[in-house]
């Protein structure tokens, strides 16, 4: 199948100053602070018991407004209140200058969150990870995550010299034996990135999304060496390291400027496809209403037309409810990508024509259309669990439906459901 990219645009450099937003950072245990205290940047909010996740620190200086408990999730949110009308876009911090894992893990651990799409790609995590074995090979995967929506693309034409030198740096402290850069097929991006790839030896790999979305766990099953198939396992077992060319980006900054960058690319795509992305720098934790125009509103007048990540895979915004009002949707910490779509509505059990297209073209065999069915009656849920382990979510159902139902991305909602309902089983 051939899916079409998306025209491709240009990103400025990094702003140095922002303007001040209310910051919501979700802590996976218990915080260090307390509700009326003063933070400043960089200082620890949250320590995770789990050694493999970054901890998560202040991006500003201001005060701690609010501190939130969600129970069910055994989470907790800090609200930040910015103490300036503008706050600093970057941490005058000096980057490592030892390049061991160890110390690199030590460091980055304590200046997190790293981005990491669904975790495969989260950097302490592979640190962490890195410390007992070496791997063979890191990859950059700059394909885009959704072909119309040409995300890492932009990156990778934006800043082709930070992403190259990242690439390699972020190589050599991994001690990879081998690093690929994975680019989409695209003159505008091969020409810019073809001679800084020569000049660091770092290979280019160009190719075309081989699905509809650039999933990492389907970027191993397709571009690992030796074709080795990685279906339903980690990529670290199989000796590769998988990173975002921003993870690169904003490495190679740092260390080539001593300043670690706050900010973030933000990519926000709408409903027709053929129009560009809107670019815009954001810090993690700020109201997505503040992103631009047409996000602004009520927080419940973005359920259903905003998926954070790519449309066919994405996670609908929700809007949590705290006592008698909601909570405005943040930027995640985990997603550069934000798709604008048209009003979705719950599709009815009818809505399904029974054409069969999702059950043809599934690569793992599966059935797509009565898994939906079983996921909306919420039936035979230990079943649907077991049936989803053979999901590699890549979208490809979804793409074919004439009915346009939201089949991989329920899928991958009700997989991160069961997921989380295994942990809990296990604490």
């Amino acid at each position: 199948m051939d899916f079409r990219p998306g025209p491709i645009v240009r990103l400025p450099p990094p702003p140095t100053v922002m303007p001040a937003h209310p910051i919501r950072l979700t802590c996976p245990s218990q915080p260090t602070v307390s509700v009326n205290q003063r933070v400043e940047p960089a200082q620890l909010l949250a320590e995770p018991n789990d050694p493999a996740l970054a901890a998560v620190c202040s991006p500003t200086a201001g005060r701690i407004s609010m501190i939130t408990a969600w129970p069910a999730t055994k989470q907790v949110d800090l609200t930040i209140k910015p103490a300036d009308p503008m706050v600093p876009a970057q941490l005058e911090i000096a980057p490592p200058r030892d390049r061991t894992v160890d110390h690199w893990y030590e460091v980055l651990r304590q200046l997190g969150p790293w981005s990491g799409a669904g975790g495969l790609m989260g950097l302490t995590r592979q640190l962490h990870a890195t410390r007992r074995r070496k791997p063979d090979i890191l990859i950059c995967v700059g394909l885009d995550q959704f072909a119309p929506y040409p995300d890492r693309s932009t990156l990778l034409v934006s800043f082709p010299d930070d992403v190259v030198l990242g690439t390699q740096i972020l190589a050599d402290i991994f001690g990879a034996a081998d690093t690929l850069m994975l680019a989409p097929k695209r003159g505008t991006v091969i020409n810019r990135l073809k001679g800084v790839c020569r000049h660091f030896r770092v290979p280019l790999l160009a190719t075309h999304n081989v699905y509809p979305s650039g999933d990492p766990a389907l970027v191993m099953t397709t571009f690992a060496p030796g074709r080795r198939r990685l279906r339903h396992g980690d990529p670290l077992k199989q000796g590769v390291i998988l990173i975002e060319p921003w993870t690169a980006i904003r490495i190679a900054r740092w260390m080539t400027r001593g300043q670690l960058d706050l900010a973030r690319p933000m990519m926000i795509g709408w409903p027709d496809p053929n129009t560009p992305l809107t670019p815009c720098y954001a810090l993690p934790g700020q109201p997505l209403a503040s992103l631009h125009g047409a996000l602004a509103g009520t927080a419940a007048a973005m359920t259903g037309r905003v998926v954070i990540g790519n449309p066919m895979t994405g996670q609908v915004v929700t809007t949590p409810k705290l006592s008698n009002r909601s909570l405005d949707p943040v930027v995640p910490t985990d997603e550069l990508l934000l798709s604008v779509l048209s009003p979705l509505h719950p599709p009815a059990a009818e809505a399904c024509i029974a054409c069969g297209w999702c059950t043809a073209v599934c690569p793992t065999a599966l059935r797509p259309a009565r898994l939906m069915e079983l996921a909306q009656n919420d039936r035979h849920p230990e079943y649907l669990q077991q049936q989803l382990r053979w999901c590699i979510g890549c979208g490809l159902c979804s793409h074919v439906c004439p009915s346009r139902l939201p089949l991989s991305q329920t899928f991958s909602e009700v997989k991160a459901q069961g997921a989380t309902m295994h942990e809990e089983e296990n604490a």
